[in-house]
């Protein structure tokens, strides 16, 4: 993923942070943590019931920092055999090389479009040169929105206009129409050579990814359920994030500056993972970061 890209992403992932609001208070701490991991063909429910049978704190459902669910529902049947019924899209990306048309379902209302390309420095304003072909252009905002060729004309205008008058590095236009989720997916499997799917790693966020031999097509990105599961000891709270498709991220909490031997937080997570079925041989592998603050 391009530096342009990754500043999207991370803008979009701060604003889900954000916009779903998970209203706890801000408390400082110093924690252990780990990078993501996955488990095929994990049982979710599953793994929260031992988890409540054993006494640990079991809280959620989460959509990847908060409570609020995030985007459009999955009405894609191809989509929710591979997602789950409870998966939601969250945005989807065409791509023309370094340059991208990235949709967002996360806003309030109509779906809101990003114009990007990538090698457009951050210090120039965006300018319909910016744009893919028109006829690119038509054709992908056709499909989005299910729009004839006149409609889809129509847009293209509009976007192009936006484009002339900007003086930010990238474009975004807000569409009232809804998006065609069910064209979006049938025109990337038809275009498609190759279909990718990422492991989530407890959030729950998942990039399912299309590409042709000229490259990337472009991706559908959607999020599901997560919960924490959480149990204290020695003061000190050990947190696993787990997500629906069988990704989890690992805390621990504790008071800032404060420290506590790796043994003993190797050993914690040993047996919630033990308790729990997931597989316990893989905690004496992973890197725990730690931040004597989070402030």
């Amino acid at each position: 993923m391009t530096s342009r890209r990754r500043f999207l992403a991370g803008a979009l992932a701060s604003g889900l942070a954000a916009s779903a609001g998970c209203g706890a208070p801000v408390i400082d701490h110093a924690a252990y943590s780990t990078a993501g991991d996955h488990v095929d063909g994990l049982d979710y429910a599953a793994v929260q019931e031992r988890a409540s049978a054993a006494g640990y704190g079991v809280d959620g459902p989460y959509y990847v920092n908060g409570r609020r669910r995030l985007g459009v529902a999955l009405d894609v049947p191809a989509l929710v055999e591979a997602f789950g019924a409870d998966a939601r899209v969250v945005t989807c990306t065409f791509d023309d090389g370094p340059r991208h048309v990235e949709a967002d379902f996360t806003v309030e209302s109509g779906v809101r479009l990003a114009f990007v390309d990538d090698e457009l420095d951050f210090e120039r304003a965006f300018r319909p040169s910016n744009l893919p072909a028109d006829d690119w252009l038509a054709a992908r905002l056709g499909v989005l929105f299910a729009l004839d060729t006149d409609a889809a004309a129509d847009l293209v205008g509009r976007v192009k206009s936006a484009a002339a008058g900007t003086s930010d590095h990238l474009l975004t236009v807000t569409v009232d129409d809804p998006p065609a989720l069910g064209g979006v997916h049938d025109w990337f499997v038809a275009h498609a050579r190759e279909t990718t799917t990422g492991p989530t790693q407890g959030d729950g966020w998942a990039s399912r990814r299309y590409a042709d031999d000229a490259g990337s097509l472009g991706a559908i990105d959607v999020v599901v359920p997560s919960v924490r599961i959480t149990t204290t000891r020695d003061g000190h709270e050990y947190e696993i994030k787990l997500d629906a498709l069988g990704g989890f991220r690992l805390l621990v909490t504790l008071e800032p500056g404060g420290t506590i031997p790796e043994a003993d937080y190797r050993g914690a997570f040993r047996e919630m993972f033990e308790t729990l079925g997931l597989p316990a041989d893989r905690v004496d592998g992973y890197e725990f970061e730690y931040s004597p603050s989070n402030w």
